[in-house]
C-alpha cells in the first residue's frame, strides 16, 4: 500500500485525523511516515501482523494500537504479536504507543484489561467501539446494507453469533474498566478524557479543563454516570430525574 493508492482509492485526506493499517500489509517504507507529515495519526490494527511488523511501523511513525486483543493475533510467547508493543524495547526513545482498549464487558475480559493496565498505564486509551445500534431496542437493525441483531445486550451480524461492534457507551465502559482494574476514577475517567486527547496530539484543547480549552465536558454523579453533556460551555443532555 502506497500514499497514492490510498488516495486513489479513498480521494483527499485532507480531514482525516487517524488512519488504522495492517503493518503488514504496506509495502511502500516511506507511507506511514508520509501520513504522521500530514498531522495523520497512524494506527495499527485489523492484522495478522508480528512484533516485528509493528515494531517497524512504530520506528516509522506509527503510534497507536486500534482496540488491543480484537482483529488481531492472539498473544503467543513467541512472537506476542501487535500486543507485543506495550512492552516492546524497540519503541523509539521518548515515543508513547497509546492503545485503544474496549471495557464494554463483552470484548475484553476483566483479566486482559488488567495485563494491559498494568503492563502500560500510560498508553491506554478507553474506546467503545460503539455502532449505531447503541440504545436500540433487541431486534434487527442495519449499519448501510449490513444487517445486525441486537441481543442480550450485544450486537451481532444478523443470523450469526460474530460480535460487530459494541453497544456500550462510554460511561459504562468507564466504569466497567474502574471497576475491573481498581485504578483510580482521576485514572479511570483520564483514560477516556486525557489520552486520547494527547495521542491526537490536542491535549490544550480537549480532554483538560484547562485555561483555554474547549468548554466540552461531562458532570458524572458518584457512581460514574452522568448527569449532563456540555458542548462549548452549552449544556445539550442532562438527566432526566
Amino acid at each position: 500500500m502506497g500514499l497514492t493508492t490510498l488516495e486513489g482509492t479513498y480521494g483527499s485526506l485532507e480531514r482525516i485525523k487517524i488512519i488504522t493499517l495492517a503493518p503488514e500489509k504496506v509495502t511502500d517504507p516511506e507511507v506511514i511516515g508520509q501520513l504522521v507529515d500530514r498531522g495523520i495519526t497512524v494506527s495499527l490494527g485489523h492484522s495478522m501482523a508480528s512484533l516485528s511488523d509493528g515494531e517497524r511501523a512504530v520506528q516509522q511513525g506509527a503510534t497507536l494500537i486500534t482496540h488491543l486483543f480484537n482483529a488481531m493475533l492472539p498473544f503467543h510467547h513467541r512472537d506476542p504479536g501487535l500486543v507485543g508493543l506495550l512492552a516492546s524495547d524497540a519503541v523509539p526513545h521518548g515515543r508513547t504507543v497509546y492503545f485503544g482498549i474496549i471495557s464494554d464487558g463483552v470484548h475484553t475480559h476483566p483479566a486482559a484489561l488488567r495485563i494491559a493496565y498494568r503492563t502500560h498505564p500510560q498508553g491506554l486509551i478507553l474506546v467503545t467501539d460503539a455502532i449505531s445500534a447503541l440504545g436500540l431496542e433487541e431486534g434487527v437493525h442495519h449499519i448501510g446494507q449490513l444487517p445486525l441483531q441486537v441481543k442480550q445486550g450485544k450486537a451481532f451480524i444478523a443470523g450469526t453469533e460474530t460480535l460487530c461492534g459494541s453497544i456500550a457507551p462510554m460511561d459504562e465502559c468507564v466504569r466497567i474498566f474502574q471497576k475491573a482494574t481498581d485504578c483510580s476514577v482521576v485514572y479511570a475517567i483520564e483514560a477516556a478524557t486525557l489520552h486520547p486527547a494527547q495521542c491526537l496530539k490536542i491535549e490544550k484543547q480537549k480532554g483538560t479543563l484547562d485555561f483555554g480549552s474547549d468548554a466540552d465536558f461531562v458532570l458524572l454523579d458518584d457512581n460514574l454516570r452522568v448527569l449532563s453533556t456540555w458542548i462549548a460551555g452549552t449544556c445539550v443532555y442532562q438527566t432526566v430525574k
